[in-house]
């Protein structure tokens, strides 16, 4: 969804499973970059910052395209 510029579709497929999984980091990822992309900036910013938290001892680097 995120590929093909569905936004608010993609944030509502990450909230859910944010729902099932707490803090899972690759939704807080996808999450964050559908808000950004939608001009959502401030929700996009706390979204990240979550990401990078629970992301910080991974060892390696989440993109888009690995969701």
């Amino acid at each position: 969804l995120l590929r093909q510029g569905r936004f608010a579709e993609a944030a509502q497929v990450f909230r859910d499973d944010l729902t099932r999984n707490p803090r899972n980091p690759r939704s807080l990822f996808g999450l964050a970059k559908a808000l950004a992309a939608s001009g959502q900036a401030n929700d996009a910013r706390r979204v990240q910052l979550q990401f990078e938290q629970a992301w910080k001892h991974a060892d390696i680097r989440l993109t888009p395209q690995a969701l």
